[in-house]
């Protein structure tokens, strides 16, 4: 076994947030309504990789070291729930615009052991709503002083 603090530093921003909780202040900008479902769907995708990296000391590291640092992780590692859902729907808090509904499609990018992250609301809905007054707003709207 490895360092498991070293690939914990190392995992992947949001799933990191989601199980250990923010580093820094600026990177809880949004809160996620439903951080336990989205949680429990990173870990059941951590799950399934030693089968794609049999060995890996990077994947075990990270698996020892977020088990050491969260009693959550740990918990749901424990389950040993593999399946994750293919889509997602997540609801974040913006503070200009409020609750923002959108659909969490996350396909695999194989090759490069990647997902690509793609954030949709159907049309019409206030989620898309919220989203296209985003736009007009500009990124930085509502952005906490730095």
């Amino acid at each position: 076994m490895g360092d498991g603090s070293v690939a914990v530093r190392r995992a992947p921003g949001a799933g990191r947030r989601a199980l250990l909780g923010p580093t820094r202040p600026d990177t809880a900008l949004y809160g996620v309504s439903d951080a336990a479902d989205f949680r429990h769907h990173v870990v059941m995708e951590l799950r399934a990789t030693p089968a794609r990296c049999p060995g890996d000391p990077a994947v075990t590291g990270l698996v020892d070291g977020l088990r050491d640092a969260s009693p959550d992780f740990a918990r749901l590692w424990e389950r040993h729930d593999v399946q994750a859902a293919l889509t997602l729907t997540k609801t974040f808090r913006h503070p200009v615009v409020g609750e923002v509904t959108v659909d969490c499609d996350a396909p695999a990018l194989t090759d490069r052991d990647q997902r690509l992250v793609l954030y949709s609301a159907p049309p019409g809905s206030p989620g898309a709503e919220a989203l296209a007054l985003l736009s007009v707003l500009g990124a930085g709207a509502g952005a906490y002083p730095r």
